[in-house]
């Protein structure tokens, strides 16, 4: 039986999805920092006979704007899930599809289909492995704040697969983090935090601007990030789809942890 879920699901739902805590971090996220239903935060879960006695569903599948994220067991109603997903209203642009009992969530829609899959490296950062950057000749590296929005929205604006939008730039300054590295009172690099839970955060948006590419910023503003978040207990996560990426990471001290696979889509 698939049905929403409601704030007495909350315990069973993060059980599941802490069988696999990793590729389940933004749904764990979602959860901590928006409960169980928003206008823009939703979540739904299948429950089979069996888990009647736990309370915890076999599936669960989350809502977040135009995002969607799906996990469960393999024996999950995987085609009532899909079914769920493609009859809503809201217009769905990315998938993230790392659904654990099935290879891929993608054969089970009818009514979207991919433009554009890829899989990533997945790594993690302990804090025994961590090896922090060091910071540029007269670079100040610190956390951002609300009175940078205009100049990380700027930063951000165009930034080939990293952009985003305004709102996608205030949701971390509001709801997680963003540092930034700064050059003569400019901001020329900055990484942030996508999701958090308690104990994981995922890093994303590691960008420099071009003309101040090749002096180490990235490193240096991802690597204050990982420290803040080490010091936290927080373990940072992230995934990467370029070399000169991967090398930034491997030289902090992340290692590999799995594949990180998401799809662009629309309607069919």
């Amino acid at each position: 039986m698939i049905r929403a879920l409601t704030p007495a699901d909350y315990d069973g739902a993060v059980y599941l999805l802490r069988l696999s805590p990793w590729v389940n971090l933004y749904m764990l996220g979602n959860l901590e920092k928006h409960g169980i239903a928003t206008d823009f935060c939703e979540f739904w879960g299948d429950f089979g006979e069996e888990d009647r006695a736990t309370g915890a569903p076999r599936a669960v599948l989350n809502r977040y704007m135009s995002g969607w994220s799906v996990y469960g067991m393999p024996d999950a109603d995987w085609y009532g899930l899909a079914a769920v997903m493609d009859a809503h209203p809201a217009e769905g642009t990315r998938l993230q599809d790392n659904p654990g009992g099935v290879a891929t969530f993608l054969p089970y829609l009818r009514r979207y289909a991919a433009e554009q899959v890829s899989e990533e490296e997945l790594m993690a950062l302990r804090a025994e492995d961590f090896r922090p950057a060091p910071l540029p000749v007269g670079c100040e590296v610190r956390r951002a704040m609300p009175a940078d929005l205009d100049s990380l929205a700027a930063l951000y604006a165009d930034a080939g697969h990293m952009t985003r939008s305004r709102a996608g730039v205030e949701r971390p300054l509001r709801y997680t983090r963003v540092w930034v590295a700064n050059i003569g009172g400019e901001i020329c690099a900055a990484a942030l935090t996508n999701a958090e839970t308690s104990g994981l955060a995922m890093i994303g948006g590691v960008y420099t601007l071009p003309a101040w590419r090749g002096q180490g910023l990235s490193q240096a503003v991802c690597s204050a990030l990982c420290a803040e978040l080490l010091s936290e207990g927080v373990q940072p996560l992230l995934y990467w789809d370029t070399p000169a990426a991967g090398a930034v990471y491997r030289k902090l001290g992340f290692h590999k942890v799995g594949v990180w696979r998401s799809a662009w889509i629309r309607r069919a």
